[in-house]
This record gives C-alpha cells, structure tokens and sequence, in this order.
C-alpha cells in the first residue's frame, strides 16, 4: 500500500425514524388501496368460471329435465308416425343403463335435414330430440318415418347418438327394413355399426295405423374421435 494512501474513515450512517404520524398515514393508505385491490382481483380471477347459483341450475337442468319419452315432430307435419321403442343396457346386455342420454335427428318427407335442403344438414336438423333414460333403461320416440335422400344414395335411416356416465357419446343409426336400398349385399354392413344390436329394425302397423318399431341398445366403449364429436344442437 503507498504511503501517499490514507483510508478514509466515514461515520455510519444512520436513518431518522419516520414520524408515527407518517407511519400511520402510511399503513392507512396501503389498506385502502387492498380494499379495493383485493376484491377486483378475487372478481378477475373468478371470470369465465360458473359460481352465479342461475347459471349452474341452468346447466343443470339441461341434463336433469330431458324425458325419456318425446315427440319430435308436430300434429301437421307430413308423413307416416312412426315410434321407436327400446332399452338401454349397459355392456353386459342384461342392466338396464340408467342417465344414458340418446340424441335422434332424421330427414323429413322429402329427404331433407333443414327446409328446403341444403345448408347445416345434419348440424342443425329441423327434426330432432333427445332422451335420458330412468332407472329401468327405457326410450321411446315418436316421429315419422323419413325418407331417403333425394340423392337416393342411401337407406332412409334416423341417426343417433348416445353417452352415458363413463361411456362417451358416440354414434348409432336405425335403418328399416324393407327399405328399396337394403340389399343382400349391404344388409352386413348395414348391421354392422355401433350399439350392440342390428341396425336394421322391423317396422309394423299398430291397430292406430302408427308404425313401430324395437330397438334395444348395448353400451359400448368408444374412444372420442372426430366422428364422436358432441352434436351442436
């Protein structure tokens, strides 16, 4: 170290206490400024999430207040009535599945999904509904009996869909034998689709004039796909 080099000795430093006066206006502030804080930032964070009592009914209730009975259609509209009647079972075939939801839509007399044709089609049919079954599995719809595609390219048929707790929707269809487009050659792959039993149904007159048909339905597992996708209807 040069001798020229004389360290330098400062005192410490020391801060002055803030005055309790100041202090207190201080704390004062801080809290005013969390009263308001705090509350705005519960409500930002609580955004997007269902806590109104109304809304979560709401949802609810569109799953609580489906039948397990309906009527798709109106008195006036053109066609044959037609019922279709069955159980829900789960895999095993002999429990009935109870809270199985089955969502049905079909074209009308003329092949259409929407009047007029064209346009959403199968996205937003004009004929459709949806049952939830009790705790005995049962369904029933009345409707009438649609029509092939103006097309021709296909069986008149009613799509379907169906979930129920722990097995995801996926999708099923009836076809009706008879049908001019149901041949030897078809009649296996046409069976062959999902819901356990064949596809294909009878249809009879009643002693009403009313065709019906049975169909009973065995749970199957399958993956969420593309084609599993929920209905937006």
């Amino acid at each position: 170290m040069s001798s020229g080099y004389q360290a330098e000795h400062r005192r410490p430093y020391f801060a002055k206490p803030w005055p309790l006066a100041v202090i207190k206006a201080t704390f004062e502030m801080r809290k005013s400024v969390l009263t308001i804080i705090l509350p705005l930032s519960i409500f930002l964070i609580s955004c997007g999430q269902t806590t109104n009592p109304n809304v979560v009914a709401a949802i609810k209730n569109d799953t609580l207040n489906i039948p397990s009975k309906i009527k798709m259609v109106t008195d006036s509209e053109p066609g044959e009535s037609m019922i279709i009647s069955g159980t829900i079972y789960l895999p095993d075939g002999k429990t009935p599945a109870n809270e199985a939801i089955l969502s049905v839509w079909h074209t009308d007399t003329k092949g259409y999904y929407i009047a007029g044709g064209g346009g959403a089609g199968e996205l937003h049919p004009r004929i459709h509904g949806r049952m939830k079954t009790g705790a005995d599995g049962k369904y029933e719809l009345l409707t009438i009996k649609p029509a092939q595609y103006p097309s021709h390219t296909s069986p008149a048929h009613v799509h379907g869909h169906i979930s129920a707790p722990n097995f995801p929707e996926y999708p099923i269809i009836y076809y009706f034998d008879g049908d001019d487009l149901i041949t030897d050659k078809n009649r296996s792959d046409l069976n062959n689709h999902y819901g356990g039993t064949p596809s294909i149904i009878k249809l009879t007159k009643d002693n009403k004039g009313i065709l019906t048909g049975h169909r009973d339905i065995i749970l199957q597992y399958v993956k969420p796909s593309d084609e599993t996708m929920k209905l937006q209807w």
